[in-house]
């Protein structure tokens, strides 16, 4: 895998904890939606953050939570604020948006997740694919909403694409989902043999979501997720 140098052509801060960044690659590169960059911070240190944006784009978007007690994250954000630039390899991952497939879509995603899924909506939109497709973006609480907007947005220009938020712990006026993002998946579909599933999330959380497919009739060789290769 070949290293490219990105210059940082801007940081903003979304929120207490998120960053949105857009890198400018040196050179020309190709990725699918759903991949992954590398940011090489060491000769063995590389740490693995979604591509936020479509292929196609001039520059590569990325959604970082970052926090002082996050040192994985927040050492990334300091040396890009600092250095201007950073090195990093594009392309990895293999839990990228299968274009080919007919098979209506669910799209699973855990909190800054929503990066994940986002590349890979863009994409099914820019390609005008038919697949329904569900989006489940679960997050602890309501104020974590980084895209809401747009995710709706979405769902309303395209009758194909249906947002269900899903907050763990709502306040009391909240009418959505409720709970853990996998559990409200099991709950509208229970049948799920049908379905092309992506997956992104903490570990544990895609462990536990992948085990539960699979009991509603989910084809293991149809779940995608970059957490299944090192869990």
């Amino acid at each position: 895998m070949s290293i490219v140098t990105c210059k940082v052509s801007s940081i903003e801060k979304l929120n207490d904890f998120l960053y949105r960044i857009f890198l400018n690659p040196q050179e020309t590169v190709t990725y699918k939606a759903g991949q992954y960059v590398s940011v090489v911070m060491g000769e063995k240190d590389k740490r693995h953050f979604s591509i936020a944006n479509a292929p196609g784009a001039e520059l590569i978007e990325l959604h970082i939570g970052a926090t002082p007690e996050n040192g994985y994250a927040m050492q990334v954000i300091e040396k890009m604020q600092t250095e201007g630039q950073v090195e990093v390899e594009i392309a990895n991952g293999d839990a990228y948006l299968r274009d080919t497939s007919t098979r209506p879509i669910i799209l699973m995603a855990g909190g800054t997740g929503f990066s994940y899924v986002k590349s890979i909506l863009e994409d099914i939109v820019a390609k005008e694919l038919a697949n329904p497709v569900y989006l489940y973006w679960g997050v602890k609480e309501y104020s974590h909403f980084y895209f809401q907007d747009e995710a709706s947005s979405w769902a309303k220009a395209h009758q194909n694409i249906h947002f269900h938020p899903v907050v763990e712990l709502p306040e009391a006026e909240w009418q959505g989902h409720q709970g853990y993002v996998h559990q409200s998946v099991l709950n509208d579909f229970p049948d799920l043999s049908e379905f092309d599933i992506y997956v992104v999330g903490r570990f544990e959380m895609a462990k536990v979501a992948r085990e539960d497919f699979v009991k509603q009739n989910a084809s293991i060789e149809n779940i995608y997720g970059d957490a299944f290769a090192f869990i």
